[in-house]
């Protein structure tokens, strides 16, 4: 998505500028009058030029734990009545990454020309999202600010927990096929042609194992260049098609449909959604806001579009338990149990529990990951390697009784 820098004043009259990521000029202009500005340019920024940096800055990363380490601390710094200039200098100095060290210089530099905290981290989309921001937002105008950095820091250490789970269960799978993968390429290169020339000398009929082993590893040996060639466009194609809105889309509505972990991208989102809802609810931020900030934050477009359609709804006076019910994509409990917190007018703490509950379930499913795909790779590995021995001593027992 392109990066616009804009230049606004503010209702009472102070200059202020920023990024702000949007589809068109268009968007940036209507956003900026949502909150209040009056805009007096606004100009496509650059590649190289975004978030204040050079030419490699699109390259520098802030690490999440890094950024729940500065929102705690920041949280802690308000809260004990420091100002925010001076709670950003001091974290500015005690911060231990230089990506995110020039994002707290150039947040308080915003700040001391007259920017609120919310407009100076909006101008980097990259380490602040829009969750992060709105949410910034909601603390100033409704005067709550360390309560709702605090809820913040808590959410994002969720989240962070919850990927950690995932990339934790997943690890033993992927280095497992990646094994199999290399062990049959090196047998290829190294340990067929040997066998092939036997084979070759003795003249043998050889079966059918044996003839698919030998055309794979003359593939490999001979064209490996277009082999690459090949596997390189194909990785190029997805990554360009991944990048793509319709590609991006496909592969989402893919993921929910895999055997063992869709139900876990289900969970997943319906947890960011519910946990948002929560922490976004009880931070003052309307609910209309909410959905529209879900959608491009819950990790997955699918999902993303369906809220699009809820705000659609809501707007004109549904409330969003009901539309979450007729949407066949979403559990039914979790459009029940936001019912009754719409009635009780405890949506934040209904949409609390949902979110525990699905917390719980992803801990279950990420733990008995490994059992589900355990077997399915213990056949595949075993498939593969009776298909290499079949494929090597069959010969080898023709060849023995010829000789007898």
């Amino acid at each position: 998505m392109p990066s616009f820098r804009y230049k606004a004043r503010s209702e009472s009259g102070k200059l202020v500028s920023g990024s702000l990521e949007a589809p068109s000029r268009e968007m940036v202009m209507s956003h900026l009058e949502e909150m209040g500005y009056t805009p007096i340019s606004v100009s496509r920024e650059t590649t190289g030029a975004r978030e204040g940096g050079g030419l490699f800055a699109r390259f520098e990363k802030v690490k999440e734990k890094d950024l729940v380490m500065m929102t705690r601390q920041l949280h802690s710094l308000i809260r004990a009545g420091i100002p925010i200039l001076t709670a950003l200098n001091i974290l500015e100095k005690q911060t231990e990454s230089p990506a995110l060290k020039k994002v707290i210089n150039s947040v308080a530099e915003q700040i001391s020309g007259g920017a609120s905290l919310s407009e100076a981290l909006r101008r980097f989309p990259r380490v602040f999202s829009d969750l992060y921001v709105n949410t910034i937002l909601a603390g100033e105008t409704g005067g709550s600010l360390p309560e709702v950095l605090d809820r913040l820091a808590t959410l994002l250490e969720s989240e962070q927990e919850t990927k950690k789970a995932v990339k934790s269960a997943v690890r033993y799978p992927v280095i497992a096929l990646a094994v199999m993968i290399a062990a049959f390429f090196i047998l290829n290169v190294m340990v067929v042609p040997q066998f092939a020339e036997i084979y070759g000398r003795i003249g043998v009929d050889l079966p059918l194992p044996t003839q698919l082993m030998m055309a794979s590893s003359a593939l490999i040996n001979n064209y490996y260049y277009l082999l690459l060639g090949g596997l390189a466009a194909v990785f190029i194609g997805f990554v360009r098609f991944n990048k793509t809105s319709y590609g991006h889309f496909q592969i989402d509505k893919f993921k929910l449909q895999l055997p063992i972990f869709g139900p876990l991208f289900t969970k997943l989102a319906m947890f960011r959604f519910t946990k948002m809802l929560a922490t976004l609810e009880r931070s003052g931020v309307p609910i209309l806001k909410i959905i529209e900030i879900v959608s491009s934050t819950v990790g997955n477009d699918l999902f993303g579009r369906e809220f699009l359609e809820v705000v659609e709804e809501v707007r004109d006076g549904k409330g969003i338990s009901s539309a979450l019910l007729k949407r066949p994509l979403f559990p039914p409990m979790v459009g029940s149990m936001l019912s009754v917190g719409e009635e009780t007018g405890q949506l934040d703490e209904m949409a609390e529990s949902i979110a525990y509950y699905y917390d719980q379930e992803i801990k279950y499913t990420v733990a008995t990951l490994t059992d589900l795909i355990e077997p399915i790779l213990t056949v595949v590995i075993a498939v593969g390697v009776l298909g290499f021995a079949l494929a090597i001593f069959l010969p080898m027992w023709d060849m023995i009784s010829v000789i007898r």
